[in-house]
């Protein structure tokens, strides 16, 4: 019967996430006009639908909006492209992007003229498809990728890489290694691009795992960073899990895996109120079950703020 619940800390939306967030209701604000938004604004349906129900409408392409439109950039950011076809069209473009992304992409930028890049990433991503569109890059998601790229790139020539900002920083160094390993000459970043949030709710998680049965993760099935905690929590705790929302709790899974202490984190993306709803679920399962914050956590204090000018 499960007894303890331990709230790992910083967990749940991330500064790029409440960034993204605000910019889109600060616009809606100040505009009498039709808000449109490229993407989901973030990886969580939950925060998705609620805009809608404001009134935003999400749009996966500028087609699906009238010229002159209003419409903002998710915080995953888009390729130069998409901001072309933007003023061809004569929108009025907010930019939600992460301004960690935007550092990646300014990077990118930097690089294209000079470096041959390795960009370490997810296949379709919507952070790595914007990315990417700055510039030639090689795209590699393990080891195994690097490997092939020996015929494709010149070790005679500058070599540099950059990475989507919500992987895995264990498994990322791991790849890191083998392009050191294979491409001796390739020159390290000045700093790693993943996210200090990304960063810091996996060492948050793997602080936990001595003193749990399992992890539960809240995070949407496309959230790249609530994946990567799944998998990071796996390692030690094989029967830790992944939810969407209060539905998808399982009281049985529980108790054939005879989890008493269970740790809970949320992705980046993930809002509150959907922690809040599990626990209320959970207490529901097991009313004596105490509920609080992992010993010696710390709060996520970084924000970003707003330009002065939303709209270009």
């Amino acid at each position: 019967m499960l007894q303890t619940i331990y709230l790992a800390n910083p967990r749940g939306f991330c500064a790029g996430v409440k960034y993204a967030i605000s910019y889109v209701e600060q616009v809606q604000a100040q505009s009498d006009e039709q808000i449109y938004v490229r993407k989901e604004i973030v990886h969580n349906r939950r925060v998705v639908e609620d805009m809608k129900k404001r009134g935003i409408r999400f749009i996966n392409e500028l087609g699906e909006a009238p010229d002159g439109a209003t419409v903002i950039f998710s915080a995953h950011g888009v390729s130069p492209a998409v901001v072309e076809d933007a003023k061809l069209r004569n929108m009025k473009v907010g930019d939600a992007t992460c301004p960690l992304v935007t550092r990646v992409h300014r990077k990118a930028r930097r690089y294209k003229d000079e470096y041959q890049i390795i960009y370490i990433g997810h296949q379709g991503h919507d952070e790595a498809i914007g990315t990417m569109g700055e510039a030639k890059m090689y795209l590699v998601e393990s080891p195994e990728d690097v490997e092939k790229l020996t015929d494709r790139i010149d070790p005679e020539k500058p070599i540099t890489y950059l990475m989507q900002t919500t992987l895995s920083v264990a498994d990322t160094q791991i790849i890191v290694n083998r392009i050191s390993e294979l491409f001796p000459s390739v020159e390290h970043p000045a700093k790693d691009d993943i996210c200090y949030a990304t960063t810091e709710r996996q060492e948050a998680v793997a602080q936990m795992m001595d003193s749990i049965d399992a992890m539960l993760v809240i995070g949407a099935d496309n959230s790249s960073n609530s994946l990567r905690l799944l998998q990071l929590a796996q390692k030690s705790r094989p029967s830790s899990f992944k939810v969407t929302s209060s539905e998808d709790l399982d009281k049985e899974y529980l108790e054939k895996n005879r989890i008493r202490i269970l740790g809970i984190t949320a992705g980046a993306s993930t809002p509150q109120i959907l922690v809040d709803e599990i626990i209320e679920k959970l207490r529901y399962f097991y009313p004596g079950v105490e509920v609080q914050l992992f010993p010696d956590s710390r709060e996520d204090s970084m924000s970003f703020k707003l330009p002065g000018k939303l709209l270009n």
